[in-house]
């Protein structure tokens, strides 16, 4: 009897807890629902001030009144520099986009990295303000290069970790377009840059 009573007291204590787990987890996912796809990055532009070039304290919000392609990178990083002729281009075909650059780096590597590439977008500057940022952009890995796309009044799209490519570009050109046409809304363009994985 005693035997029993000890083998059934286990096996009940497991099935509670396997219980007790699976409520915990389905209570996780309902609370969760709706706002997991969004949860990889900020929903909302972030409140980020860094100097420009010319050392003058800059807010990234500055150009968030229309679409923009946010770019983390660093003159020490090789498919950051890859990308920026990339950008360069596409800044010049999407000029309603705005490019913006935000080098992680000391600020005279950059000036001269500046000076030679001639960007034509603007390049906000801080190695550990940059850092910051990238985590608010919740890179916390802070992976480089890496870049943010958002909507016209700052709604955050989407992200991509790593090299830009022509075809990222394009789609963001036509999400954009897409959405400023009112034939998709933000959640199925947050779908559509689905990017960060």
């Amino acid at each position: 009897m005693n035997a029993k009573h000890l083998t059934r007291k286990p096996t009940l204590v497991t099935v509670i807890l396997s219980a007790v787990a699976l409520c915990g987890y389905a209570a996780y996912r309902l609370a969760g629902s709706g706002q997991e796809t969004d949860s990889r990055f900020a929903n909302e532009l972030p409140q980020i001030v860094l100097n420009d070039l010319a050392g003058a304290p800059t807010p990234l919000a500055t150009w968030s009144e229309g679409p923009m392609l946010v770019n983390f990178w660093a003159t020490w990083c090789a498919p950051c520099l890859r990308e920026i002729p990339l950008l360069k281009s596409f800044q010049e075909q999407h000029p309603t986009i705005e490019v913006v650059g935000i080098a992680v780096d000391q600020l005279e590597p950059v000036l001269d990295f500046a000076e030679e590439m001639q960007f034509n977008y603007p390049v906000l500057v801080g190695r550990a303000d940059g850092y910051e940022a990238m985590t608010i952009f919740r890179n916390e890995a802070q992976v480089m290069p890496f870049s943010a796309f958002t909507a016209p009044g700052g709604a955050v799209l989407g992200v991509h970790y790593g090299e830009l490519h022509a075809e990222h570009l394009d789609n963001f050109a036509t999400t954009v377009e897409l959405l400023g046409s009112g034939e998709i809304d933000l959640g199925e363009a947050r779908d559509r840059l689905d990017l960060s994985h």
